[in-house]
């Protein structure tokens, strides 16, 4: 079980001001999850096979497209967009700064 000197220096460390109370509640959480990894660390693991080595990255090469990526969908876009002007699509402001 994780002592309370323990619970107090996270607590310090997260800067956090806990009651007696809390710190109880938080010691048996905190023990009972490090109990949890404790039995899930225990667990065998299958043995690393010996041709791990030979794969490889089967992503697709990052090559940039003339005209940007979403050079055939752009139209698309700008017409399905209630409105635009001067070239931008033109969206609702949703952030108020308050003054």
């Amino acid at each position: 079980m994780i002592s309370l000197e323990d619970i107090q220096k996270l607590a310090l460390l997260a800067r956090l001001k806990l009651s007696p109370q809390e710190e109880e509640s938080l010691q048996k959480d905190i023990s009972n999850i490090l109990d949890y990894v404790g039995q899930v660390s225990a667990v065998p693991m299958p043995e690393i096979k010996q041709d791990a080595g030979l794969w490889h990255n089967i992503m697709r090469e990052d090559i940039p497209r003339e005209g940007g990526v979403m050079l055939e969908k752009g139209p698309a876009l700008i017409e399905a967009f209630p409105k635009s002007e001067n070239g931008y699509n033109v969206v609702r402001k949703i952030i108020q700064k308050d003054e």
